[in-house]
């Protein structure tokens, strides 16, 4: 559950104005949230926060599930799910909305005309960097492989540390960054 994620306590889960407080102070707190089905959208709206350029946004899609295990759910289900996680549906609605409002403000010609260089450029990156996208992940080396194999992996060209980090697995990324986060910190003690 998102809110949980974010810190709403449990006993506030289903109460309506702890919910709305924490979407309030979220709101506060975070300058852009990306929404996950918008998320070229979002990333090309990131950049403009951060001021980068888009080339230095480009992304693989990790965490992509094969196509054998994903599941369509019933309008039945959906119901159900809406009914149980309805405060984390507040939540995605809100910053829905947000980022609609959001996108108008950037311009929604620029903005379609730079989701469209994003891709190409992710494109451009893709080829020069995945040797291929597999399904059977174990075949990866172990910085590559997934956290779960439900999902797609990439086989990178590992001799260009351009592409490594582009396909390296999530858990293994944190490690790596966690790595480099205390090497500075004995740095900066022992200094």
């Amino acid at each position: 559950q998102q809110l949980w994620d974010l810190g709403i306590k449990k006993w506030d889960m289903f109460n309506q104005e702890a919910v709305n407080l924490k979407i309030k102070q979220i709101h506060k707190d975070f300058d852009l949230v990306m929404i996950a089905e918008d998320f070229d959208s979002s990333t090309v709206l990131l950049s403009d926060v951060l001021c980068w350029p888009l080339v230095n946004m480009t992304s693989l899609k990790q965490n992509s599930r094969k196509e054998s295990k994903v599941q369509k759910l019933s309008p039945e289900i959906r119901k159900i799910l809406k009914n149980w996680l309805w405060a984390d549906y507040m939540l995605h609605d809100f910053f829905k909305k947000e980022l609609q409002d959001r996108k108008r403000d950037y311009g929604l010609q620029s903005l379609e005309e730079n989701v469209v260089k994003l891709k190409k450029l992710n494109d451009m990156m893709s080829d020069e960097c995945v040797l291929e996208v597999v399904n059977d992940t174990e075949s990866l080396s172990s910085d590559f492989v997934p956290w779960s194999q439900d999902v797609k992996g990439f086989k990178i060209k590992e001799d260009n540390e351009f592409c490594k980090y582009f396909g390296i697995a999530e858990n293994q990324f944190i490690d790596y960054l966690r790595s480099l986060q205390i090497e500075r910190l004995i740095k900066w003690y022992q200094n």
